[in-house]
């Protein structure tokens, strides 16, 4: 059993990717830090994090442009591995970090609401991708 910590400390099971763990297709794609709270202007970070369709992700973290440096605990600031959702968690099994998840939810830009943003443990994530609103 393997516990994270968002706003309680939670425990569940963490399995590795397999055949009926699919990707969710609405997610493939870039998505890039953007600072909606405290900017206006809208301009997205190069903290980015790909997923792609075949179950594997890339991600590079600059966590001086993130609000909360520390929001993804665990998560190296460079990094590849494997991802699948399950309800709103988003799992991962990092290549260098091993098993975990984050919860995310799926929202739709404040100001401008055709553009989808993920935010994943309360950090904002716009497309830099082909999306459509949720």
């Amino acid at each position: 059993m393997i516990c994270w910590t968002t706003a309680t400390l939670t425990c569940g099971w963490l399995h590795a990717q397999s055949a009926d763990q699919p990707v969710a297709a609405e997610l493939v794609g870039k998505w890039c830090f953007m600072n909606v709270v405290t900017t206006t202007a809208d301009t997205p970070t190069n903290s980015c994090i790909t997923l792609n369709a075949d179950g594997t992700y890339e991600a590079t973290i600059d966590r001086s442009t993130l609000p909360q440096g520390n929001a993804l605990p665990a998560f190296p600031d460079t990094d590849s591995g494997r991802w699948w959702v399950r309800g709103n968690r988003l799992f991962y099994q990092s290549g260098s970090k091993g098993d975990g998840s984050y919860f995310f939810q799926k929202v739709n830009h404040p100001r401008s609401p055709d553009v989808p943003m993920v935010v994943i443990n309360g950090i904002t994530f716009v497309t830099a991708s082909s999306h459509g609103a949720w």
